[in-house]
């Protein structure tokens, strides 16, 4: 046993948060905590960090343990580099490595004495213990997985965004690798790609992992059990999530049946009581009394179906055929130095009415500087963005840029959409912003009612082009579940950037994939992008549509040659990095090979093989990666002659 959680209470002034939690964590299990915004997961999660006493009831935890905590908010030292920071999850391995290469050239300069022997034996038997060889190569690895390249280790931790920030603290955390690793909405500003590495790692992680998110894909992809919560307490489900899903309906199903007859029970009982009471069946009638009352103290509740948001969009008005379209787009920026950065280039790209496109692509891409762009709030570097006639454009901004942060909700609904104030309040209650909560300056809002603010503000607009910019970060399961029924039955066009595979699958049927070597259009969900058996169509005139014509290949961005020498430059070096990477990887698994080909008897033989699978999935990754880049910079050489 990792962790006891006995009977825990918590509760703030006269709000009673938490009544009674008990649940219990072996080592290496992956256990998903789930519930509405508000139920009082953050609350537990503090408590079992020690930030919080609780109240009654007890917290134990194996002795000797370490639990690592990724709060929604990650914090981060100020004073370091992106890779400083990473190494301080790694500091007594580094260290180690520090002093023996101090040794080692002591020992090669014939210099040692037989006091630096000694301590070299017994540091190099701690380094080898702390997987010491390792430390370095995970940490750069990690560090990339979280989306930071080699040029971004040495750039200070306060000039980071808030994603920055997150994917560092996670990357930390994965270096530390703590007995129970804690982790609140880890996925809330990873790619796609981090987050699919992520949950990889974790299915092989030594360690117990206890997940607070609403990624219902991630959950998926990770959980071995769930605890539920609500009404202050938590109930154990077994996984995966969508086995939890089934058997929790089907309890949920059992509990009203089980209620509405024993409410039909009572009612015949009391109607009988009412009846009968002061005649000949006095008697009987005491007795039925008697049994109703014992029925209504044990009586079984019916679940309580939680208020999820109840909006949607009216019919929209209808656009011509071209909604929107792009001739030759290029996408970048331009430094004070006027360099130019260009993200991609080259987007012939054809948006048809009703069209239902998701956007996806790694952190940094360019989508959400490809919508600014749509939207004429920044100047393409080169080409041309139109919309099409009779476009009404909607849009949600991921860090809610549209709101006035001193305004209230109800101000908000009624100077910027001219509604009268009982108007703007039903609406505003239908997305669950109600009572004094209207009244409050929007920068007090958490992210999650910042954001049903704005998903108001658009069901109000009723446009007939939506775009939104990751609109699931900090919504709860049931308000993801409710904005996906509310985009499935919108009947304009539809832009979704969004790193929600689920939400993804549920309501697109085109796919963009922004890439480092091009942008790809797909005429499928994401879910068939995935599972796709034949390449996916380039960019370069793919309105995927009947009478599209759709290219084979993606074409290079167009660059000047003095663009073109530095990317040359620069993807020479990459290539490099990853062949030597390949290299290493190949030098492991062969060690690895020998060791379980030769097994001693102390060896531990379940590390040894999860090492092996790890090692053999990264070479497959990085293979992978090798020839995808060599390819590019092929065809990059051919275009320098």
């Amino acid at each position: 046993m990792l962790l006891s959680v006995s009977n825990v209470a918590k509760a703030f002034g006269v709000d009673q948060i938490l009544t009674g939690v008990t649940f219990r964590m072996e080592a290496r299990e992956k256990v998903a905590l789930v519930g509405r915004n508000g139920t009082g997961k953050t609350t537990l999660l503090k408590i079992l960090t020690g930030q919080y006493e609780p109240d009654s009831g007890a917290v134990q935890l194996a002795k000797g343990a370490k639990i690592g905590y990724l709060r929604q908010e990650a914090l981060v030292a100020t004073d370091r580099t992106v890779l400083e920071e990473a190494e301080e999850a790694v500091k007594r391995q580094l260290t180690l490595q520090a002093r023996l290469n101090e040794l080692e050239d002591l020992m090669h300069a014939d210099e040692a004495t037989p006091e630096d022997l000694e301590e070299y034996a017994l540091l190099h038997e701690h380094f080898l213990e702390a997987e010491g060889y390792s430390a370095e190569r995970d940490l750069r690895v990690v560090l990339q997985k979280m989306g930071f390249t080699e040029g971004e280790f040495s750039k200070p931790t306060s000039k980071l965004s808030g994603g920055e920030t997150t994917r560092l603290a996670i990357a930390r955390l994965l270096l530390e690798e703590p007995d129970l690793l804690i982790l609140d909405e880890p996925t809330n500003h990873l790619d796609l790609q981090a987050t699919e590495w992520l949950e990889s790692w974790l299915r092989g992680y030594h360690g117990a992992v206890l997940l607070v998110s609403h990624d219902r894909a991630f959950l998926d992809n990770t959980a071995e059990r769930v605890l539920d919560m609500r009404d202050g307490t938590v109930k154990s489900y077994p996984g995966p999530f969508p086995k939890y899903m089934q058997l929790r309906a089907e309890e949920e199903a059992r509990q009203a049946e089980v209620a509405r007859r024993q409410d039909m029970e009572i009612a015949k009982m009391d109607e009988y009581v009412r009846r009968f009471m002061n005649s000949q069946r006095t008697a009987q009638a005491r007795g039925r009394l008697k049994l109703m009352n014992r029925l209504i103290e044990t009586k079984v509740e019916a679940p309580k179906h939680e208020r999820g948001m109840k909006a949607g969009f009216s019919d929209v008005k209808r656009s011509g055929d071209i909604a929107l379209d792009t001739d030759r787009l290029t996408v970048g920026f331009v430094d004070p130095g006027n360099e130019r950065t260009i993200l991609f280039s080259d987007l012939d790209w054809s948006v048809r009415f009703g069209d239902r496109w998701g956007i996806i692509g790694e952190n940094g891409s360019g989508k959400s500087t490809l919508i600014k762009v749509l939207l004429g709030e920044i100047e393409p570097l080169s080409g041309r963005t139109r919309l099409g006639s009779n476009v009404s454009a909607g849009y949600f901004s991921q860090d809610a840029s549209d709101l006035d942060p001193d305004m209230s909700p109800l101000d908000t609904m009624v100077w910027d959409l001219d509604m009268q104030p009982p108007d703007a309040r039903n609406l505003l209650a239908r997305f669950l912003i109600t009572g004094d909560d209207v009244y409050r300056p929007i920068k007090t809002l958490s992210g999650g009612e910042k954001n049903k603010l704005s998903l108001a503000k658009l069901t109000q607009m009723n446009p007939n082009l939506l775009i939104l910019d990751e609109p699931t970060n900090h919504l709860d399961m049931a308000s993801r579940e409710a904005l996906a029924g509310v985009l499935r039955d919108y009947k304009g066009s539809l832009l979704l950037v969004s790193h929600d595979r689920w939400l993804l699958s549920e309501v697109t049927d085109h796919t963009m994939d922004i890439r480092r070597s091009g942008v790809v259009l797909y005429p499928g969900s994401y879910t068939e992008y995935r599972n796709r058996s034949t390449k996916p169509v380039s960019a370069k005139k793919a309105a995927v549509s009947p009478s599209a014509k759709m290219p084979e290949k993606v074409e290079e961005p167009s660059l000047t040659p003095r663009e073109l020498s530095k990317e040359i430059e620069r993807m020479t070096k990459v290539v490099t990095e990853i062949e030597a990477e390949i290299e290493a990887d190949e030098a492991a698994l062969k060690d690895l090979e020998g060791q379980l080909a030769n097994l001693e008897p102390t060896a531990d033989v379940f590390t040894l093989t999860r090492d092996h699978q790890r090692l053999q999935e990264q070479l497959e990754s990085r293979l992978a990666a090798w020839q995808e880049q060599s390819e590019r910079l092929d065809k990059l050489s051919a275009l320098r002659g």
